[in-house]
């Protein structure tokens, strides 16, 4: 059995330690990037030296400490039969409140730093939130389980005991866990992680330290080689492919390095991937280090997206994403995310979430009209560009035009693969949109599920009757443009008529 309702309650003190390392997490994860990626962290401690910069260090921790302990001091949460309320703050106290059925996403987080604690964490989001409304930073797990079943519906209510309880409820028998729907072993989180955009982030976290590396070494070998005997700098001159070939398997070595550094932390990310199907709700379990649980009510599943990004292709690699109702695209914590799907098994997850047998449809493309007029915008700007430096620059070197002209040959091949990605695919109760450039993005959902329409066109589309259509959806706008007007027409009219009889439909 399990009491709620009965007081105020405290967090452990235990969980001040979970405070203290949640907060130097958080410290270090949103001043990282700006500190060292740019190298101005190798640039202080030169100039400071390592004792300041340790007792800078140290005067933070000592801070971070202080302000855990205010607030484990300040938090305090109380639980109903179906409402969660906390109160929390340094200097201004807050209190919320969430109602149970709100709730669309309950998150249990367990890094390796509570596990020898029995402390976990709990996240409650709801669709209007922008970010994670009610958090519990470190309660016991079977508290956690307690308040979990609660939320999903998993307690029935009994009449209070006669000693004077409030609230009393008694759990059902646990069940035994289901089949997984899909599971992600570690040679396709690995692959994940090599073809996911994480690579852009340790690029930008490395880039300074690396560049700073590979410089030297180029010096340090040039160096060796001017004082040589079979060669001179006057002959390594002569032979600039030599040293661009070098510098080319430097780049391409780093490269493949932060793929495999990618793949390695998708591995501790994601470690273990389950997806489950727990009666109205779907439910991912996954982690090394920090052991997760993210849970999804099928009713608030408002559209999937697979996506495939540009070495995702060669690699054979997808990643879905359940999109929930209110939730913000580029909130990452938020996602739904399931890794590490394979060519051969993107239909069956996309199936399981959608709960019909999904496959690959007969895409419809966009007007060819949108890449010409890309084309003769894009290739007027730069060949006058072009034209203008060879005139104006002192003996009218070739090379400045050159290169924007290939630019431009660049830039035209990128509008044309755009143009050939961007589709839709209609049918009588559902609109996919694809896009992209060499990866792909695919994006699935129901009719109904439209909140607006717009259709827009300017004068060279209304000339040729062209149309572009703009759909919001709970989670942000989808774009398909180019289009035959009354195609456009036909799609905006249907898309309004499932959002305004979704309710008699029982969509």
């Amino acid at each position: 059995m399990s009491k709620v309702g009965t007081a105020w309650k405290a967090l452990p003190v235990s969980a001040v330690a979970a405070l203290y390392i949640n907060g130097i997490q958080r410290f270090v994860r949103q001043n990282l990037i700006a500190f060292f990626g740019a190298g101005t962290g190798f640039a202080v401690s030169d100039s400071l030296g390592w004792r300041e910069f340790g007792l800078g260090a140290g005067l933070v921790l000592l801070i971070g400490l202080l302000i855990a302990v205010i607030y484990h001091r300040r938090f305090r949460y109380f639980v109903d039969d179906n409402s969660v309320r906390v109160r929390k703050g340094l200097f201004e106290q807050q209190e919320l409140k969430v109602r149970f059925e709100r709730v669309q996403n309950v998150g249990f987080s367990q890094p390796v730093y509570l596990r020898p604690l029995g402390l976990v964490r709990v996240t409650l989001e709801t669709p209007g939130a922008a970010q994670t409304e009610v958090s519990l930073p470190g309660i016991a797990s079977a508290e956690a389980a307690a308040l979990r079943d609660l939320v999903s519906g998993a307690y029935r209510s009994r009449p209070a005991s006669d000693d004077g309880d409030e609230s009393v409820v008694e759990s059902k028998p646990a069940e035994p866990d289901r089949p997984a729907q899909f599971q992600a072993s570690a040679a396709d989180l690995f692959r994940y992680g090599m073809s996911s955009n994480q690579i852009w982030i340790l690029l930008a976290l490395l880039g300074a330290p690396a560049s700073n590396w590979v410089e030297s070494r180029l010096s340090n070998w040039l160096e060796q080689l001017k004082s040589a005997d079979f060669l001179d700098m006057q002959m390594l001159s002569s032979a600039p492919l030599l040293i661009a070939l070098l510098v080319g398997l430097l780049i391409l070595a780093t490269a493949l390095m932060l793929m495999a550094v990618s793949g390695l932390l998708a591995i501790v990310r994601f470690h273990g991937y389950r997806l489950l199907l727990d009666t109205d709700r779907f439910k991912a379990r996954f982690g090394l280090l920090d052991v997760r649980e993210k849970t999804l009510r099928v009713s608030k599943l408002h559209s999937i997206e697979i996506a495939q990004t540009a070495i995702g292709r060669v690699l054979g690699q997808w990643y879905a994403v359940g999109h929930q109702t209110g939730a913000n695209p580029l909130n990452q914590e938020r996602r739904f995310l399931i890794p590490g799907i394979d060519d051969k098994r993107v239909t069956q997850v996309v199936s399981v979430l959608r709960d019909n047998d999904w496959q690959m449809p007969d895409w419809q493309g966009i007007h060819p009209r949108f890449r010409s007029l890309l084309w003769i915008r894009t290739s007027a700007v730069l060949v006058a560009a072009a034209v203008a430096l060879w005139q104006l620059l002192p003996g009218n070197p070739v090379w400045p035009s050159a290169a924007i002209l290939a630019v431009n040959v660049v830039v035209l091949a990128c509008v044309h693969l755009r143009w050939r990605r961007w589709a839709y695919a209609l049918d009588d109760r559902r609109l996919r949109i694809r896009s992209g450039l060499v990866g792909q993005t695919i994006l699935e959902f129901d009719l109904a599920r439209c909140q607006q329409v717009r259709i827009t066109a300017s004068p060279y589309q209304r000339r040729h009757r062209l149309a572009s259509l703009n759909i919001r959806l709970p989670h942000g706008e989808q774009a398909i443009p180019w289009l035959p007007r009354d195609v456009a027409d036909r799609i905006a009219n249907l898309l309004l008529y499932r959002a305004e009889t979704s309710t008699e439909h029982g969509l």
